[in-house]
C-alpha cells in the first residue's frame, strides 16, 4: 500500500457532539468519500482505534487530551495532521481567549475563574462557559443575568468537578454562524467561506459587509492555527463583528457537500505537499 496515498480519518468523541453525532460522522464520511474519488485509500476510525501513525496522513474531528498527545507524537515523527493537535487545543476556551487577545482579534471580553471561588459577577461579564471544551451538553454554558444566576452558575460547575469557568461578556447584536477552510500557504482565493444567520435566535437585521466578517473570521483561526473550522460572531449594531467562539472542524451540516470538497482539496494539498511523506514512501 503507498503511504503517500493512505489517508486515517479519526471521528469526533461521541460525549463532544450533543445532537450532532450524525451530521459530524456524515462530513467526515463525505470527506473521506471525496479524497477516495481523488485516488487515497481512507480508513476512518474512532479515536480509541489503533491504526498506523508512522509518516500518517490523518485528518481529525477528535478533541480529548489523550487521542492528542498520540496525535503531537505522530506530527513530531513525521505525520500530517489536519487539523494539527495543538490548534485542536488552542480551541480549548482558556487557551482560546488568550490567543485571540494576544492577536487582537474582535472578542468579547473574557476572564478565567475558579469556579469555587466567591467572586463577584464582574458587570461585563454575563456568560459563563466551562474552561476547556465546547459545549458537551446545555450546562456547559450559561447565561448569568443577576448576582444570583452568576454564582449559580458558578456553584453548578464546581459541583461537576470542572474547575475554572471562563467569563465572558454579552455582547448585543445579531449571532451569525459561519464555516470555513483556510490555507495557509495558499493564494487568499482558495479559501473557502460561508456564514448564516443562527437559527431560533431572535435578529435586528444590522447591516454588515461579509468581508469584513470573512477577515474576522479567518484571522481567528490563524490566530489558533486551525485549517478547517467553524465559529459564532456577533454583527454589532454599526455593522462590525465580534468572534464568540471558533472552534474545530464543525459538522458543516448545511452546507456539507460543498464543504466535503473544499476540505478534500485542502487535505489532497497538504498530504501531497510533505516531502516527508514521499520520502517515506520511496524507502
Amino acid at each position: 500500500m503507498n503511504a503517500a496515498r493512505t489517508c486515517w480519518g479519526i471521528y469526533r468523541e461521541p460525549a463532544h457532539s450533543p445532537g450532532r453525532i450524525d451530521d459530524d460522522r456524515a462530513i467526515l464520511e463525505s470527506v473521506g468519500g471525496a479524497l477516495a474519488a481523488r485516488g487515497f485509500d481512507v480508513e476512518l476510525v474512532t479515536p480509541d482505534a489503533e491504526f498506523d501513525t508512522h509518516f500518517a496522513n490523518i485528518f481529525v474531528m477528535c478533541e480529548r487530551g489523550p487521542i492528542l498527545d498520540r496525535l503531537s507524537n505522530a506530527e513530531k515523527t513525521g505525520s500530517v495532521i489536519v487539523n494539527s493537535p495543538n490548534a485542536i487545543r488552542n480551541t480549548y476556551r482558556h487557551r482560546m481567549v488568550e490567543l485571540l487577545a494576544r492577536h487582537r482579534v474582535s472578542a468579547p471580553a473574557s476572564q478565567i475563574v475558579a469556579s469555587d471561588a466567591n467572586k463577584p459577577r464582574s458587570p461585563t461579564a454575563a456568560w459563563v462557559k466551562r474552561y476547556d471544551f465546547h459545549a458537551t451538553e446545555a450546562r456547559d454554558v450559561m447565561y448569568a443575568a443577576s448576582e444570583e444566576g452568576w454564582q449559580e452558575a458558578l456553584h453548578g460547575f464546581a459541583k461537576r468537578g470542572i474547575p475554572f469557568v471562563v467569563a465572558q461578556e454579552h455582547v448585543p447584536g445579531d449571532l451569525v454562524k459561519f464555516y470555513g477552510v483556510r490555507n495557509a500557504t495558499g493564494p487568499v482565493d482558495s479559501n473557502w467561506f460561508e456564514w448564516f444567520y443562527h437559527r431560533d435566535k431572535g435578529m435586528l437585521g444590522y447591516s454588515f459587509e461579509v468581508l469584513g466578517l470573512r477577515r474576522a473570521a479567518f484571522g481567528a483561526a490563524a490566530a489558533l492555527g486551525l485549517d478547517i473550522f467553524g465559529g459564532d460572531a456577533i454583527i454589532q449594531p454599526n455593522g462590525e463583528p465580534v468572534i464568540v467562539d471558533i472552534n474545530a472542524w464543525p459538522s458543516y451540516a448545511r452546507y456539507r457537500d460543498r464543504a466535503a470538497h473544499a476540505i478534500a482539496d485542502h487535505l489532497t494539498e497538504r498530504f501531497h505537499r510533505c516531502p516527508r511523506v514521499v520520502a517515506a514512501t520511496r524507502s
